[in-house]
């Protein structure tokens, strides 16, 4: 598999954060790497940030304009203009830190003799099945997925179990930017299922295809900054109610799509929930 890094940055309303984030890409990759810039519905003076790092950039860049689509659907604009390599999934609010994260990630993976899958920098998680008492409290007998046995990176801010630097750690789920995904694993699975749009749960939904195709996911922490107060550009009373309506519908869809192979890996494999690496 070829070693070339795609990186795909969704951006909405990020002019104070974004050249940073941007300065952060180039600081840790090579000059071979592509940055692909999706200006999703900007309002604010994002997208003549977004021009001014194309012209100046070392690197290969190029902007999509989306229509204000949400993430999932930007981060396939940006997949689907990929062709070989490494994509990474980063989020207009990280900073990367470590400037040697590029031949962390080819080492880890070629020490995984090509059965990893995705990978998050930041957290992740199992997938598990939701209890008859949670689907109450949501008002729904049907069926759910529930994510569990969370582990983060020093990084983030969550309050999860804390692994380290450089390691990796197992778990079903690679959970929220920065991820990366393989290209050997996005040749056969496609982009995230655009039925969970606009977004919500898009991450384990993609994860348990990579499972069901034999791979294995889970968290690698690299150094990165993000600030709590630097997220939120979408957030307001109104989103607030939208996101738990789709939430559970996303939740309910994923339990359907996938609860047979699901039902199934729980009963036979041994699942990670602790700070075990491999």
């Amino acid at each position: 598999m070829s070693n070339n890094f795609n990186y795909i940055v969704p951006i909405f309303n990020k002019e104070d954060v974004l050249p940073k984030t941007l300065e952060g890409i180039e600081k840790c990759s090579t000059s071979e790497s592509k940055i692909i810039l999706v200006v999703d519905g900007c309002t604010d003076g994002s997208e003549a940030i977004v021009d001014d790092f194309i012209k100046n950039s070392s690197h290969k860049a190029e902007k999509i304009l989306m229509p204000n689509v949400h993430m999932l659907l930007s981060v396939n604009a940006g997949l689907k203009k990929v062709t070989s390599g490494f994509s990474i999934i980063m989020q207009d609010d990280i900073i990367l830190k470590d400037a040697d994260t590029e031949n962390k990630i080819i080492e880890l993976y070629q020490r995984m003799n090509g059965k990893l899958g995705v990978i998050s920098f930041r957290y992740a998680s199992n997938i598990g099945i939701s209890s008859l008492t949670h689907r109450l409290k949501r008002k729904t007998f049907k069926g759910m997925i529930e994510e569990k046995d969370f582990i983060k990176g020093p990084d983030d801010y969550a309050n999860y179990p804390e692994g380290n630097y450089g390691n990796f750690y197992p778990r079903m789920s690679a959970i929220n930017g920065p991820n990366c995904i393989p290209w050997n694993l996005l040749s056969q699975s496609g982009v995230l299922d655009e039925k969970l749009a606009p977004y919500g749960f898009d991450d384990p939904e993609y994860c348990l295809r990579s499972l069901k195709l034999g791979f294995i996911n889970g968290l690698f922490p690299v150094h990165y900054q993000s600030e709590i107060e630097w997220g939120g550009t979408r957030r307001s009373k109104s989103f607030a109610n939208a996101t738990s309506r789709i939430h559970k519908k996303n939740r309910i869809y994923i339990y359907k799509k996938h609860n047979v192979f699901l039902k199934q890996y729980l009963k036979e494999q041994k699942i990670n929930k602790s700070l075990e690496t491999l």
